[in-house]
């Protein structure tokens, strides 16, 4: 019988002692996925300012806490106050969805055409759904933001790293890859672009088509502008029709409220300064460098969402697109 030796198994043994400590980093790790995955994002963002003030302060850790003092000025204490409303604005709402009273007009419909459709439970729930989800996200969002001391200290932590030694860690990264460098570069400028495109492009695009959404809402007097402004951020996503599924009801809405020329009007105004920035703006900010497939966006974003809440809005697509653009390249390659 062949005597057992660690000798001739020490490469299983330090495979499986990788594989555990893989997994239980893992596990260390997994309740900070987001608070992580958030730095990297803003970290790739926010790289060319932080160059430029590099450029000026000559002083790595100084450039690094500029940075992360305006995203906590202009970032994170407007996103309080917009948690805080956006949550009494969707109260309001699942309060007015269960006040509708649409029986006559599912009579008429019925005696006219024959469709026995209960229009008032359909719009109830959908409206209940959409604010159920909205309450949670936008309740959840602030409590984090309020309650969440570890995960901010985290992200800023992790941020505050990614910024003063981000070139140091690409070149980590890329020495650690093993992959011709060819491939490398050809994947390093690939995801490039996918990551402007992405967090320029379409987020950047997204929250400019909101803010515009809020001031038409505003003035027109739509109840909830804030509210019904974040549904339009989230429509940008979904391609062709985006921010016209917000709009166009709103119209319809404002024309039976008050007239058809404010209904017009207001169609008027919304597709003129929110949809046409999708033509004009959008593929200036996307540059030549991003190929994103509107399918894996709308995907990624509805997914991203489900998985880690409102940051998944762009975490989502943006891991979605990584996955594709390294799928594309080992096609081409294959096939050369």
């Amino acid at each position: 019988m062949e005597q057992f030796t660690f000798t001739k198994y020490s490469k299983f043994i330090v495979f499986a002692l990788i594989v555990l400590l893989i997994y239980v980093s893992y596990k260390i790790v997994a309740p900070f996925i987001t608070p992580l995955l958030g730095a990297g994002v803003v970290a790739i963002a926010t790289y060319p300012l932080y160059n430029k003030i590099y450029n000026k302060t000559k002083r790595k850790k100084l450039s690094s806490i500029i940075i992360i003092v305006l995203i906590f000025l202009f970032i994170i204490i407007p996103l309080i106050f917009f948690a805080n409303r956006l949550l009494t604005e969707t109260i309001n709402v699942y309060n007015a969805a269960n006040s509708i009273e649409l029986s006559g007009f599912t009579d008429d419909v019925k005696e006219v055409t024959g469709l026995d459709i209960n229009f008032e439970r359909h719009i109830k729930e959908s409206l209940q759904t959409l604010s159920n989800f909205f309450i949670l996200s936008s309740a959840s969002l602030l409590e984090k933001m309020v309650r969440g001391f570890l995960d901010f200290f985290i992200f800023f932590f992790t941020l505050f790293f990614l910024l003063k030694d981000g070139d140091l860690v690409v070149k980590k990264l890329r020495k650690a890859l093993p992959i011709k460098e060819s491939i490398e570069k050809k994947l390093f400028k690939e995801i490039n672009g996918v990551v402007r495109g992405l967090l320029s492009g379409i987020l950047i695009v997204a929250i400019i088509e909101g803010i515009i959404a809020f001031i038409i809402f505003t003035l027109f007097g739509i109840p909830n502008p804030l509210l019904w402004s974040f549904v339009i951020v989230l429509a940008a996503y979904f391609p062709i029709i985006g921010p016209a599924t917000v709009y166009v009801p709103a119209a319809i809405y404002l024309t039976i409220v008050s007239g058809v020329t404010y209904g017009g009007l207001l169609l008027l105004l919304s597709f003129a300064f929110i949809s046409s920035l999708d033509n004009i703006i959008k593929p200036h900010l996307m540059g030549k460098d991003s190929n994103i497939n509107p399918i894996i966006i709308l995907l990624g974003a509805l997914g991203g969402i489900s998985l880690f809440g409102i940051p998944g809005i762009i975490v989502g697509p943006l891991i979605l697109s990584i996955l594709f653009v390294v799928y594309r390249i080992y096609e081409e390659e294959n096939a050369t």
